[in-house]
C-alpha cells in the first residue's frame, strides 16, 4: 500500500514498505495483539476470521493474534485460544488466508499470563518466577521448578509450530511486557530467585533466551519472529529504562528476534496495561525511542496513538519504524485506508474508554467498541452489509444524543430520508456534558464523529425544538425512533433497591444535579455532598474530582463497597488511588435518607448518622427515561420504536449499538 494523492504529505511516512525478517509489510501502521474473548472451545472461531479480515480490508499493515495461550497454567480469559492444542491449526489457517487476501500480515502470539493469570479457567496453580502474589490478581503462584521451566519453553516451540503450520507469517512472543511470565522472570520486581534463573540480569534473562532460541530453532531462519518487551515496570524496585536498553539489546544482538514492540508496566500499575484517557496520548513513545537506540532490528512504538498525525510524527522523529494504533483500529477498522484517501474527518476516534474493549474481556464476554457497534460482530454489522434500500422511507428520529444520532447515520447510509429533532440547540446530548468534566473531554469524539457523519449522509437536523405527538405525525413519518434519552427524576432512584421510596427534601435549592452543575453552570458552595446512588460512573466520580481539584471540600456519598467499585479494572485501578489521593471524604456502604437544610442525613453501614454544614448536595445516580412522547406515539398507525436511555438509563454504548441496530430494523419494521 502506497500513498495517494489524496494522501496529506505529513502522513506519507505511514505508508512506506517496511521488511521485518523476511516478510514485506505494506505500511508502517500495526494492530497489535489483543484479547478478543472470541475463542469457542478454546479454539479460533468465524468470529476471529471476520474480526480481522476487517481490519485487513480497512489497510493495516501487520495485525496480531492475541493471545493463544501456550500451556495449561495459563488462561486468562475462557474466550481466548489454546496454542498448544494441534486442533488450533484450521482455524489459524482460516484467520490467515482472510488476512492475506487483503493484503496485510499476521502474527501470532504466544501468551502466558503468569502469575497475572486466573487458576479459575485452569484448575491449576498459577505458575511464576516466585512465591509472589499478583498485586491486581492478589492469586498465589506457584514458584516454577527447573523442570517447569522446561516445559515452558518447549512450550512456546510448540505453539510456533502450530502458527507456522497455519499459515500465520510469523509468531510475536508476547509475555515479555507488563509483568506477564516472561516479564515476571525478567523483573527483580517478581523474581526473587536465587537459582540460574533469578539475582543478575544475565540469570534473569536466560529463560527468554531459550524461548527465542526454541521458537528459532523450530520454525527455521526464515520464519518471522518478533517479542514483546518492557520499556519500564513502573514498579517498586523493578525494570527502569536502562534496563530495557540492557535486555533489548542482548536479544537483538542474538540475531533471532526480527522487531520489538514495546510496552509498559505490570498489574502493579494495571491501570497503563491498557491506558484509558486519564493518560496522555503517546504514552510510551519514549520508552520505545530508548530502545531503539540500542538497538538495530525494527521498533513498535505502542501506547495511546489514535491520532494519524501523532503516528506519523513518532516516525519523523525516529521514536521507532512502526506505530501501532490498535484501539484506534478496534474503533474504526478503516482508519488506515481513510488516512492514504485524505478522509481524516471521517475517522472514528478511539475515545480511550476501556468500556467496549478491555472491560468486556473483564465481564467475560468478547470484545467491541462503544461506537463501533460491528467490532465483534462483523458478520452482522461489518464492511459491506449495510445493503441499500429498494424502497426509501421517511424516517424521523427525536433526540441527537449518540443512540439518535448513530440510528440517524445509519438509516441514511441505508439510502433513508432522515428527520433528526432535537430540543436543545446542540447535539450529543448527555455526552457533551460529560465532556465538560476535567479530563473527560474524549468522550465528545462520539459525537464529533456523528456530526460529521449525518452531515456526510444529508440528515435533517432540527435543532430547538420538542415536538408533541401531533407534530411528529405532521412530518408524514413511514417509521419512527424515540431517542429522548433520559433525564434526573425528583427522587433518589437507586434509594429504591435500599427499600426507600422516598428521600425527603430534595426540592431544595441547594439541591443540583450533575446536569445543574456542568450544563447550567448553577454555583456550587464550598462544602458539597455528592450523592451516587449505585449508578457509580464517571459522572459523579469526574466531578467530584473536578471539584475537589479546585477547593471545594467534597464527601462522596455511595452505597457500593468503595468509590469507583463499577468502574472497569484498569481505569478503577488509577482512578481510586487518585480518589484518596484527592482529599475527598469517601463514605462507602452509605446511603442518603433525607436532607434537611445543611444536613444530610444518612445510613453509614448501618447505622444513622449526619452530614452536617453542606452548603450544595449534588445527585449523581439513575436516570429515569423520558417516555412521554413515545407512549404518545404508540398506536398511531406507524412503526415507532424507542431506544437508548429511553428504553433505561445506560451507558454510551447500549445507546450508539441500539441505534445502529434500530435503523437496520426499518425495513423489516415498516
Amino acid at each position: 500500500m502506497t500513498a495517494t494523492v489524496g494522501t496529506d504529505p505529513v502522513l506519507a511516512p505511514l505508508f512506506e514498505p517496511i521488511t521485518l525478517g523476511n516478510v514485506e509489510i505494506r505500511n508502517r501502521v500495526v494492530m497489535t495483539g489483543h484479547g478478543t474473548g472470541m475463542a469457542k472451545d478454546y479454539l479460533p472461531t468465524d468470529q476471529h476470521v471476520a474480526y480481522y479480515r476487517e481490519r485487513a480490508i480497512g489497510g493495516a499493515g501487520l495485525i496480531g493474534m492475541a493471545f493463544p495461550q501456550i500451556h495449561p497454567t495459563s488462561q486468562d480469559v475462557p474466550g481466548e485460544p489454546r496454542a498448544w492444542l494441534p486442533e488450533i491449526v484450521p482455524g489459524l489457517r482460516e484467520i490467515a488466508d482472510a488476512v492475506h487476501e487483503h493484503g496485510a500480515r499476521i502474527v501470532m502470539q504466544l501468551g502466558h499470563g503468569g502469575r497475572q493469570g486466573h487458576s479459575t479457567f485452569t484448575e491449576r496453580a498459577l505458575w511464576g518466577p516466585s512465591n509472589t502474589p499478583c498485586p491486581f490478581n492478589l492469586e498465589m503462584p506457584k514458584a516454577m521448578e527447573i523442570e517447569d521451566i522446561d516445559e515452558i519453553v518447549a512450550a512456546h516451540a510448540i505453539g510456533a509450530r502450530h502458527a507456522k503450520q497455519g499459515g500465520m507469517d510469523g509468531v510475536e512472543i508476547h509475555s515479555g511486557y507488563g509483568g506477564y511470565l516472561l516479564a515476571s522472570f525478567l523483573s527483580p520486581f517478581s523474581n526473587h530467585r536465587d537459582d540460574a534463573y533469578g539475582g543478575s540480569l544475565e540469570n534473569r534473562l536466560r529463560i527468554v533466551m531459550r524461548v527465542i532460541d526454541a521458537v528459532r530453532d523450530e520454525v527455521g531462519p526464515d520464519f518471522l519472529v518478533g517479542i514483546n518487551l518492557q520499556g519500564d515496570d513502573f514498579s517498586p524496585g523493578g525494570l527502569e529504562v536502562g534496563d530495557a536498553q540492557q535486555i533489548a539489546k542482548a536479544i537483538a544482538e542474538t540475531g533471532k528476534i526480527d522487531y520489538i514492540c514495546v510496552k509498559a508496566a505490570t498489574y502493579n500499575e494495571a491501570h497503563q496495561n491498557v491506558p484509558d484517557m486519564q493518560h496522555p496520548k503517546r504514552i510510551w513513545e519514549n520508552l520505545a525511542a530508548a530502545v531503539k537506540s540500542v538497538v538495530d532490528i525494527p521498533v513498535i512504538a505502542v501506547g495511546r496513538i489514535n491520532d494519524p498525525m501523532d503516528a506519523a510524527d513518532i516516525l519523523h522523529l525516529g521514536h521507532a519504524d512502526m506505530v501501532a494504533m490498535t484501539r484506534q483500529q478496534i474503533a474504526d477498522p478503516e482508519t488506515v485506508n481513510k488516512m492514504r484517501d485524505g478522509r481524516l474527518d471521517e475517522i472514528r476516534r478511539c475515545i480511550g474508554c476501556n468500556q467496549g474493549c478491555i472491560d468486556r474481556l473483564f465481564a467475560v464476554t468478547h470484545s467491541s467498541c462503544v461506537h463501533n457497534p460491528a467490532a465483534g460482530y462483523e458478520r452482522e454489522l461489518g464492511i459491506g452489509t449495510l445493503i441499500p434500500v429498494t424502497t426509501r422511507r421517511r424516517v424521523v428520529v427525536i433526540g441527537a444524543g449518540p443512540a439518535g444520532m448513530k440510528a440517524s447515520e445509519t438509516a441514511a447510509r441505508q439510502g433513508h430520508e432522515v428527520i433528526l429533532i432535537e430540543r436543545r440547540h446542540r447535539t450529543g446530548g448527555q455526552l457533551r456534558i460529560a465532556a465538560k468534566i476535567k479530563g473527560r473531554a474524549e468522550i465528545g469524539g462520539v459525537i464529533d464523529h456523528l456530526d460529521v457523519m449525518t452531515r456526510k449522509y444529508g440528515v435533517d437536523l432540527r435543532l430547538g425544538w420538542s415536538p408533541t405527538a401531533d407534530e411528529v405525525m405532521a412530518l408524514q413519518p413511514d417509521h419512527i425512533i424515540v431517542a429522548t434519552g433520559s433525564a434526573p427524576g425528583d427522587d433518589i432512584v437507586g434509594n429504591l433497591a435500599q427499600g426507600i421510596t422516598f428521600t425527603p427534601g430534595l426540592d431544595q435549592e441547594h439541591v443540583l444535579s450533575v446536569w445543574d452543575v456542568l450544563d447550567e453552570d448553577k454555583p456550587v458552595g464550598h462544602h458539597v455532598v455528592i450523592v451516587d446512588d449505585g449508578e457509580g460512573g464517571w459522572k459523579g466520580i469526574g466531578l467530584a474530582l473536578q471539584l475537589t481539584e479546585t477547593g471545594h471540600h467534597v464527601e462522596f456519598v455511595t452505597p457500593l463497597p468503595y468509590v469507583g467499585a463499577k468502574l472497569g479494572p484498569f481505569s478503577a485501578n488509577l482512578a481510586v488511588p487518585r480518589i484518596h489521593k484527592s482529599g475527598m471524604t469517601t463514605r462507602p456502604f452509605t446511603t442518603v435518607t433525607a436532607i434537611d437544610g445543611p444536613t444530610v442525613h444518612i445510613v453509614e453501614k448501618g447505622v444513622p448518622a449526619m452530614v452536617t454544614g453542606a452548603d450544595t448536595v449534588i445527585l449523581a445516580g439513575w436516570h429515569r427515561p423520558v417516555t412521554e412522547l413515545y407512549f404518545a406515539l404508540k398506536n398511531r398507525g406507524v412503526a415507532v420504536e424507542r431506544i437508548g436511555d429511553a428504553v433505561a438509563s445506560r451507558t454510551m454504548m447500549e445507546a450508539v449499538h441500539e441505534g445502529e441496530r434500530a435503523a437496520r430494523r426499518i425495513a423489516v419494521t415498516v
